[in-house]
């Protein structure tokens, strides 16, 4: 009976151990996630967000958020930055715009217009929404169409043309081919703009009107990736959004093409930052809990390690042998290293009681020539002086 309620207390024990464990385990699992499932959202993780954007900003030590995190008392809210509350430095920043949705101020234009004026970069990434609200407003000469582009070079139909048509640029390089998404193009003044990617020549605009002998008033190549200098600074200029989005990036050069233009924008510069202000967020940005996954192999064989011990422990004796086993050893161990520690306190050992015909043998070793009867009698005669000074004396 008292074995049984031995074993029923180390169940007891067991499963709290466990669940503890289990509990910590849960919890360095778990980080807060600011998500959204809106297109092009650097807070979206989803195909159709641009987070592995954000995400390779961040590893090249240069992303710099646009948002505030409030807290009403009962709940976490985050707020996008408008572009007024944004340190743009024209020396150290960049500035990326990517399917903005919400049309720009007179305000924004001017900001980021000075902004690229006096040195700062700007990426815009649009198709069919505002992207131009920003390029008039700022006093850019390029202007996005916002027409759809058809290509015979395509990947399933003709909305995803393949764009092979690059020319040598840092935006450009080691990129042979990118695949397009329902892409736009760029009208750009060649005076100011130097165009870097184009569709085939046997691309054409969705809808387009068809002259009298036939053809269409309008046939490719057209612009998709452009450069425009803007006083001392720059612009890039994609027509194709889509190119950016994650579920995009395992498409022919897309991934590459994607890094190129983040290096060239963010060399020499230590913050870039994403504008989401610009974005009508249907699905509301939370913030929530996240199982990363990040748990160790150790940490896991540890808590697989642990649940064998306890169940060990309560089903048989031998974690208890083992134990005992274990402190034996210690003791032992401590029994040793206390007498080793210690051992220089003993005396030294006496030293050897040498013989008269030891003394004997040895004078005449040395003096071969001398009497052996002579010898015999000094030696003889100075130990009997020498036993006779260690005697007590007797008082008179």
């Amino acid at each position: 009976m008292l074995l049984l309620r031995a074993r029923l207390s180390r169940g007891y024990v067991s499963i709290a151990v466990i669940a503890f464990a289990i509990l910590l385990l849960t919890i360095t699992a778990l980080a807060p996630a600011v998500s959204t499932t809106t297109d092009f959202s650097i807070f979206n993780s989803g195909w159709n967000g641009t987070s592995d954007m954000a995400v390779s900003t961040y590893k090249l030590g240069k992303f710099s958020p646009t948002f505030e995190v409030r807290s009403t008392g009962t709940e976490m809210q985050v707020a996008q930055v408008g572009l007024d509350r944004i340190k743009l430095d024209p020396v150290s920043s960049a500035l990326v715009e990517i399917g903005p949705t919400m049309p720009f101020s007179n305000s924004d234009g001017n900001l980021v217009g000075s902004f690229v004026k006096q040195g700062g970069t700007l990426f815009l990434a649009d198709d069919f929404g505002t992207g131009n609200s920003l390029l008039a407003k700022m006093g850019a000469t390029s202007r996005i169409s916002g027409k759809l582009v058809m290509d015979l070079a395509f990947d399933k139909k003709p909305q995803f043309p393949v764009c092979f048509d690059l020319r040598p640029s840092p935006l450009t390089r080691n990129v042979t081919s990118v695949l397009l998404n329902y892409p736009s193009y760029l009208v750009i003044n060649n005076a100011t703009t130097t165009p870097v990617a184009f569709t085939s020549i046997a691309s054409w605009l969705d809808n387009d009107t068809i002259t009298a002998s036939g053809l269409r008033a309008h046939s490719g190549p057209f612009v998709i990736l452009a450069q425009e200098r803007l006083g001392n600074g720059r612009i890039v200029l994609l027509s194709d959004p889509s190119v950016l989005i994650n579920g995009m990036g395992k498409y022919l050069n897309n991934s590459i093409l994607k890094q190129d233009i983040l290096t060239e924008i963010s060399t020499g510069r230590s913050a870039v930052f994403f504008d989401e202000s610009h974005r009508s967020f249907f699905d509301p940005v939370a913030i929530t809990m996240k199982f990363t996954g990040s748990v160790s192999p150790t940490a896991k064989g540890a808590v697989t390690i642990l649940a064998f011990v306890l169940i060990l422990w309560i089903a048989t004796d031998y974690v208890d042998r083992a134990l005992a086993i274990v402190i034996r050893q210690l003791m032992a161990i401590y029994s040793w290293s206390v007498r080793k520690i210690f051992s220089w306190r003993k005396p030294a050992p006496a030293a050897a009681t040498i013989t008269l015909e030891q003394i004997e043998k040895d004078v005449m070793g040395k003096h071969p020539d001398w009497r052996p009867g002579i010898v015999h009698y000094i030696v003889k005669e100075r130990d009997r002086h020498s036993k006779a000074m260690l005697e007590p004396k007797e008082e008179v």
